[in-house]
């Protein structure tokens, strides 16, 4: 089953505050016997040097660093600290077999709209009381099994990757022979090749995942 919901979350909260505008969209979750929890991120629409300034502050990041950069945003890796109410949050839900599908910051900057998988509404229940141990609240927004999902849903792409797609389909870029080049996709998106050529690669990848059943990199945790 697949449940979407949000969640108050401080992770980033306080570097989000300090940058109108800035969303963050994790990318993957791990932990090791000596990292408690580290997150991948993309962050975009806001003011990095504002939001890089206050990484350097934010009581939920031990340590942070830039990744890449593309035309629309930064990747980066954070290592966020024992205590944090998100790394109880996280090794819970692996404990309880969940999968982050997908993880991005609400527009607010209250929390984080979420989706998991889960095997079953009790192990979902059971990760919703253990959250709530730590003082974060859980408000469910739809639950749904992943046959019944739209094929958007079911294959986790991401809105972005599912414009990119349609558009480079239409625009005949996966046709033999190829009819537009990946700047043509670009142009119709209004984004640089780069980001285009990112967001065709991501989504061909959760396609190939999710039609296949491929195991994710978040589901060897």
């Amino acid at each position: 089953m697949i449940v979407e919901f949000d969640i108050d979350s401080g992770a980033l909260r306080q570097s989000l505050a300090s940058a109108p505008g800035m969303r963050v969209r994790i990318e993957h979750l791990d932990a090791t016997d000596t990292i408690p929890l580290r997150s991948m991120f993309w962050a975009s629409d806001g003011d990095f040097d504002a939001f890089e300034t206050a990484l350097d502050d934010d009581p939920t990041v031990e340590q942070w660093t830039r990744l890449a950069e593309t035309g629309d945003g930064r990747l980066y890796r954070a290592r966020h600290p024992a205590d944090a109410s998100s790394v109880t949050a996280y090794h819970r839900a692996i404990e309880l077999d969940g999968i982050v599908l997908s993880l991005a910051s609400k527009e607010d900057r209250t929390g984080y709209h979420t989706r998991m998988r889960f095997p079953d509404r009790e192990k979902f229940a059971a990760f919703r009381d253990a959250v709530g141990e730590t003082g974060l609240s859980v408000s469910i927004k739809a639950i749904y099994d992943q046959q019944d999902a739209p094929p958007e849903e079911r294959f986790g792409l991401t809105q972005a990757q599912r414009e990119t797609l349609l558009t480079a389909v239409a625009a005949g870029y996966f046709s033999i022979p190829r009819e537009t080049a990946l700047a043509g996709v670009a142009d119709e998106l209004g984004i640089s090749p780069q980001a285009a050529s990112e967001r065709l690669r991501r989504g061909m990848e959760s396609l190939i995942r999710g039609a296949l059943d491929v195991p994710g990199d978040d589901e060897q945790y």
